[in-house]
């Protein structure tokens, strides 16, 4: 079964993180999107889909644009 994103957990929770661990978060959720994206393209089942990563690398990468920062 997959898995559907709750944003706004994510949210509360990215503006709780600090900026180098949004940073660390949102590469890391990218990386894990294009992991499971080889995955399902395999022809294996993944429990959190390639875009469930991405949707989570997308709020982390929001709030650092909301405190006025970019990803490096």
């Amino acid at each position: 079964m997959k898995q559907n994103i709750d944003t706004n957990e994510i949210t509360r929770r990215a503006r709780k993180m600090s900026p180098e661990a949004l940073t660390f978060s949102a590469k890391d959720a990218y990386e894990a999107a294009v992991a499971a994206e080889e995955i399902e393209r395999a022809g294996y089942r993944v429990q959190k889909t390639g875009g469930y990563y991405r949707d989570e690398a997308a709020v982390y990468r929001a709030e650092l644009r909301r405190r006025g920062l970019e990803i490096r």
